[in-house]
């Protein structure tokens, strides 16, 4: 029963390829690990080789290197030094803070002290700091030449490509004095050896020097600490010095400032003004107070002369209770009349009572009353009018004092503001006072700071020693860290080289990327069989299958003979319908078709079928060559052109009893002879007489040869070169072919390593035994 189509699954095409087959099934979406380990172990050979030539080299510059040593100095931030005498510094010590320990390694990182320490230890006497001339590189003419090339270039082109493709600019050379240029060199060159670490959760700061000379290395760290201390020491110094000379140019000014503002200004400004101060306030406020207190007390007796006078003023002379209630100051006069003019009255309301209004006896006591109020009347109204000028004497005095009060008032409101900048001039007297004082007090704490010697705010703990061995370069560690370098370099170029090689390499891959089973596996002719004498090795090379009863090859043909169910057994009967046409085609030259459609005609041959092998590759003819034969007169071309018969044109190899059509003379287009009816009518006649038709053809991407005999072939079997063939080419011959109705049975991989197949399959080298070996190319 024949193997079933594949089908080329959905996105087959587009699987890598490469010396493993991608995974199939539920372990897809996994990496295979020991299949990456197997690749890798096949390609040990290769890595070693690369690694060994990476790793030489590297080795011989590591030993080369010269040794460096390493010497280190630690100080310790201490902010709190004995004081001799208790005068604030004018410079605070440091806080204890992150960023203060922070701000003290950039300090020694700076290039100021990196100068201070050159200068102090002359490094540009030491061998390593000496300058070397820059001589050009054997490179250099080319690179040149090549910079120049490309500025010309990139000038010729638009403004865009221009600006893209121009170099950039070589750096200018440092300008300035040689003495300079030199001084910043040493500087760059000293700051890369040295090394400032703060220590954690700490104040302590860790100074190394790295150098090649150990003692060198011991005097530069000490010498940087050194130097540290001593920007220290001077800070503080210009920093006291900075603040005397400050204050001793400030005295002057603050001795003319006292003098322009001092009690003297305060002295002359009171006399100037005549502020004269009383017991408890300037005489001016007492004044003030006496004329407020005599002004309320006349404006309290006007008001009470003012009343009597209302109340007099309303008093009826005829009428004598009139005057009852009425203020007349206690005057003994009206006095007695009011008392003389009560009797009357009430003489005459009794008599009046007695006799009534008109009897005589009323005349008398009448005339008197009237007397009497004559005379009261004349008695009020001298009281009124002595009551008028009280009123106006104290109108007089309310205005007077009034007068002189707001006299008072506005010699107050100059005395006041006079107060006031009297008050600011004393405030200015004491303050130039205070602060001339104050500065010559400073000024001489100053002069004592500057007298004792200042103390750092910093102290070494650990000063450097020499260094007894080298730091670096670990030789040891650079050598193995090299050694895995260059193993990882090997590597990667094993995986992509194995990942660039884009063959076919096992059954799997056939079935997954092709979509074809793999119906067989042909080994390589090895060269041993080729070696057992020149005239050996020309019939092997003549006639490859000249053992076909034995043999890898031999082995591996049966097989597909058998896989493919062409070798009859006796059970078997011959089929009805004639022979069968068996087409063999590939993608590419050079895959072992035409080998493939011989030894298969011979080996059918040799099992009792009836074999014609058919060469329609018109352009490439190869079978007449593989069989041992000269070419034919005659050929294919002959015979559908009508210039030869059936029997002129088959020849029989008597020696492997298979009939052959060679291909016959060359033609134009041999497409238009393939598709005639003529080679469909020789298919049939060949079906007649043979069982079994194999068809050798051209590659089917090279040309359309192929293309038109598929749909005339039974079944179809693809070769593909074994590790060789591009599985994107092989997808796409084949696509073509099921286009054009071609039948692919399937695919026979060819001119395979056994033993490399056998490692990519199983993962294991086979044993020497051959029948073992060929169950697993199997």
């Amino acid at each position: 029963m024949e193997a079933p189509e594949h089908r080329l699954p959905s996105g087959a095409a587009g699987f890598a390829s490469g010396l493993v087959a991608p995974p199939v099934g539920s372990g897809a979406d996994k990496v295979d690990v020991k299949r990456l380990a197997q690749t890798l172990w096949r390609q040990k050979w290769l890595i070693l080789g690369i690694t060994a030539v990476l790793w030489l080299p590297a080795v011989l510059l590591i030993n080369s290197m010269t040794p460096l040593y390493s010497a280190s100095t630690v100080v310790v931030i201490d902010p709190h030094p004995n004081r001799v005498i208790n005068i604030p510094s004018v410079s605070e010590p440091m806080g204890i803070y992150q960023d203060t320990v922070n701000t003290e390694v950039e300090i020694l990182r700076s290039r100021d002290l990196a100068r201070r320490v050159v200068e102090a230890l002359n490094l540009g006497q030491e061998p390593e700091y000496a300058a070397t001339a820059d001589k050009p590189g054997p490179l250099t003419p080319l690179l040149e030449d090549g910079r120049a090339l490309l500025i010309d270039v990139a000038g010729a082109l638009p403004e865009p490509l221009s600006a893209m493709l121009t170099p950039p600019p070589r750096p200018a050379a440092p300008t300035g004095d040689a003495a300079e240029v030199e001084s910043a060199r040493l500087i760059d060159a000293f700051q890369k050896n040295l090394r400032v670490s703060p220590g954690v959760q700490s104040r302590a700061i860790r100074i190394t020097v790295e150098a090649k000379d150990p003692q060198l290395a011991a005097r530069a760290a000490n010498a940087v600490a050194d130097a540290y201390i001593a920007i220290q020491v001077e800070a503080k110094r210009n920093a006291t010095q900075r603040a005397s000379e400050w204050l001793q140019s400030r005295l002057d000014e603050l001795r003319q400032d006292m003098t322009a503002t001092g009690r003297a200004a305060v002295d002359a400004m009171r006399s100037e003004t005549g502020m004269v101060k009383g017991r408890d306030a300037p005489l001016v406020n007492e004044e003030m107070s006496a004329l407020n207190a005599q002004l309320a007390e006349a404006r309290s007796a006007h008001a009470n002369a003012q009343a009597r006078l209302r109340q007099l003023q309303a008093v009826r002379p005829g009428n004598p209770e009139s005057l009852v209630g009425a203020d007349i100051g206690g005057d003994p006069l009206i006095t007695g009349l009011r008392q003389r003019q009560a009797a009357l009255s009430a003489q005459l309301a009794e008599l009046r009572a007695q006799y009534g209004d008109r009897h005589p006896a009323l005349t008398r006591p009448a005339a008197e009353l009237r007397d009497l109020n004559a005379s009261l009347a004349t008695e009020v109204d001298r009281v009124v009018r002595g009551l008028r000028g009280e009123v106006e004497q104290q109108v007089a005095r309310i205005q007077d004092l009034s007068r002189r009060l707001e006299g008072l008032r506005t010699e107050s409101f100059d005395t006041l503001q006079a107060d006031v900048r009297l008050r600011e001039l004393q405030r200015q007297a004491d303050a130039s006072d205070d602060n001339y004082r104050r500065a010559v007090n400073r000024l001489k704490e100053t002069q004592v700071l500057q007298a004792l010697e200042m103390t750092p705010d910093v102290r070494i703990v650990s000063s450097s020693s020499v260094p007894t061995g080298p730091v670096g370069p670990g030789k040891t560690v650079l050598a193995g860290l090299a050694a895995v370098v260059c193993g990882a370099i090997a590597t990667g170029i094993a995986l992509v080289r194995t990942m660039g090689q884009r063959g076919v390499y096992s059954s799997h891959q056939v079935e997954a990327l092709l979509g074809l089973p793999a119906v067989g596996i042909v080994p390589l002719l090895g060269r041993a069989k080729r070696g057992r004498g020149a005239n050996s090795t020309r019939e092997a090379a003549r006639d490859p299958y000249a053992e076909t009863g034995s043999g890898d090859f031999a082995e591996a043909v049966w097989r597909l003979c058998a896989r493919l169910r062409l070798v009859r057994t006796g059970a078997e009967t011959a089929t009805a319908k004639g022979g069968e046409v068996i087409m063999l085609t590939s993608s590419v030259a050079g895959e072992g078709k035409t080998t493939m459609a011989v030894a298969l005609s011979a080996f059918l041959a040799e099992a009792g079928r009836r074999v014609v092998v058919v060469d329609c590759d018109t352009r490439r003819p190869n079978v007449h060559r593989l069989l041992g034969n000269g070419r034919p007169p005659k050929g294919l071309t002959d015979l559908l052109d009508g210039d030869a018969t059936l029997d002129q044109v088959v020849h029989l190899d008597e020696r492997r009893r298979v009939a052959v059509i060679a291909a016959g003379r060359p033609v134009d287009r041999p497409q238009t002879l393939l598709g005639s009816q003529a080679m469909l009518s020789l298919l049939v006649e060949l079906s007649e007489r043979y069982d079994v038709i194999v068809l050798d053809t051209p590659p089917v991407l090279s040309v359309s040869d192929a293309l038109i005999l598929a749909p005339l072939a039974d079944r179809i079997l693809y070769v593909v070169r074994w590790a060789r063939t591009a599985s994107s080419l092989a997808g796409a011959g084949i696509k073509q072919v099921r286009q054009v109705g071609g039948r692919v049975s399937g695919a026979v991989l060819s001119m395979v390593n056994a033993r490399e197949h056998a490692n990519l399959e199983y993962g294991a080298r086979p044993p020497s035994g051959r029948s073992y070996r060929l169950r697993r190319i199997a």
